[in-house]
């Protein structure tokens, strides 16, 4: 397990480097820089003033010497500081990065507790009424788009959920209660493709499950149906789920900048979108590389769950 660990700790690097080399990239293909944004009108009275800025921030460089010191400082870990804000682009990921990962965690609260218990029952009761409401609220859930599902949820929240801070983050530090609620419906709506999708993919895993010889065995050795169900069929129908909860975090993560948007987050998906928009490359590229760096940390412990789920699974 240790050398199977190491081994994916250093298949990492080059998933890095690739996914740094990337952004980069597209900040050198799209027109304009941070220094045409901050300069606005005022670099058409001295045409040299843009030009001198551009040269203390290293852009007048060419795109591999860029990239080249840039690898260099985060390799020491530095990710550099803020063109528009002049803040340490670590710290301020630092500062944010706790409210991303608390609603991946009301996101995972609902996946968990909601999503993999309606599909395993939904599958225990096939065709039945419940089991065709099931199917039915999974395909809307999954088909909704993450924008639409946000708008929607604030509305409704607003007039029939007043007792949730629908749009007013709490910090958990000020108000622990505060905090949980204000983070219940953007946990909610950041998961709710995830929960259709697993909803659906723990149904059809725990519909294999049952026809299984050990399950008909339990059954005639006289175990009871929770038995049956909660101790032999849930466990064996977990690790298709698990293997798939870690692909879903990625896009999880993709979708905070919309869920932050609606919902007036201050987390790391509404810097990143500020940063794009006002062309801060150091900003941008230490956010992304950070989550990207959380994505790739979760499929490892993913792959390291399996052997919990299934000891037949050895690295």
């Amino acid at each position: 397990m240790f050398r199977y660990i190491l081994y994916r700790l250093a298949a990492m690097i080059p998933v890095l480097l690739g996914v740094s080399l990337l952004v980069f990239s597209l900040f050198w293909v799209v027109p304009g820089d941070v220094v045409d944004i901050m300069m606005g009108d005022n670099s058409w009275g001295d045409p040299s003033a843009a030009e001198t800025v551009r040269k203390s921030l290293n852009l007048d460089k060419p795109f591999y010497v860029q990239y080249g010191l840039w690898l260099g400082k985060v390799l020491r870990g530095d990710f550099g500081v803020s063109f528009i804000s002049g803040q340490n682009v670590s710290s301020e990921i630092l500062q944010r990065i706790p409210v991303n990962f608390q609603m991946i965690a009301m996101a995972m609260f609902f996946i968990i507790l909601i999503g993999i218990p309606i599909g395993i029952l939904s599958a225990y009761r096939q065709f039945s009424w419940f089991d065709h409401i099931v199917r039915l609220a999974t395909t809307l859930g999954y088909s909704i788009p993450n924008f639409w599902a946000a708008t929607i949820v604030v509305l409704l929240g607003s007039v029939y959920f007043k007792w949730l801070p629908v749009l007013n983050y709490v910090p958990f530090s000020e108000d622990p209660v505060g905090n949980i609620k204000s983070m219940l419906l953007p946990g909610f709506v950041l998961g709710l493709s995830t929960l259709a999708f697993v909803t659906r993919l723990a149904r059809s895993s725990s519909l294999d499950t049952l026809r299984q010889d050990y399950v008909r065995t339990a059954r005639a050795k006289g175990a009871s149906e929770s038995v049956v169900l909660f101790v032999h069929v849930m466990k064996n129908s977990l690790i298709p789920v698990v293997t798939i909860l870690g692909v879903q975090v990625g896009i999880m993560i993709g979708g905070f900048v919309l869920t932050e948007e609606v919902f007036v987050l201050p987390g790391v998906g509404s810097l990143l979108l500020m940063s794009i928009q006002q062309r801060d490359l150091m900003m941008a590229t230490g956010g992304i590389m950070f989550l990207a760096v959380v994505n790739v940390v979760v499929n490892l412990l993913v792959d390291i769950a399996y052997t919990f789920l299934d000891p037949r699974i050895k690295y």
